[in-house]
């Protein structure tokens, strides 16, 4: 990033017709004159450039794609980050949900089937069921009264839980 800087200032210095002379840098600064109490470092040498004004046409041009790409890269940086930061702000939210779900043996969705089996224990049986919604895993727990509980999973998270009350017919 450095060099890129770097580059921009000596084409600035020479676009601008700039007198000859040295670059010094001042800390996270460049500038063509010493640093305030010696501290300056020479990194280059400039000097006077008459361009034309295609030249300087052209020149200008080439600053402002390579502004245009920095400050493009720098957005996408940042919407990267702040879409890995929301990513792992509803991971968290959604693993609290589902440990208090566990702690209080209920089953949500959204859950992975590892977690309903932390909640339930393994269930009575497993068969893969078509249903209006297209091919899903059925999990069955028979109860003690004779109740039938399922967990159907889309995937690998639960997309519905029902009861089946036999007692009612």
């Amino acid at each position: 990033m450095l060099y890129v800087f770097y580059g921009v200032l000596v084409a600035l210095l020479t676009m601008f017709n700039a007198q000859a002379g040295q670059i010094y840098q001042c800390g996270d600064t460049f500038q063509d004159r010493p640093c305030a109490g010696n501290k300056s470092k020479v990194i280059g040498q400039f000097q006077k450039n008459e361009m034309s004004s295609a030249e300087q046409k052209t020149k200008q041009e080439e600053l402002e794609k390579l502004q245009a790409q920095t400050a493009a890269d720098a957005e996408a940086r940042y919407n990267a980050e702040v879409a890995a930061a929301n990513r792992a702000q509803e991971a968290s939210a959604s693993d609290r949900a589902n440990s208090d779900a566990i702690r209080q043996h209920r089953v949500i969705e959204g859950m992975s089937a590892k977690d309903v089996v932390k909640s339930w224990g393994d269930p009575d049986r497993k068969k893969q069921v078509t249903t209006k919604y297209g091919l899903r895993e059925e999990w069955t727990y028979v109860r003690d009264w004779g109740n039938k509980e399922y967990v159907y999973f889309d995937g690998d998270s639960v997309s519905d839980v029902s009861l089946k009350d036999t007692n009612i017919e």
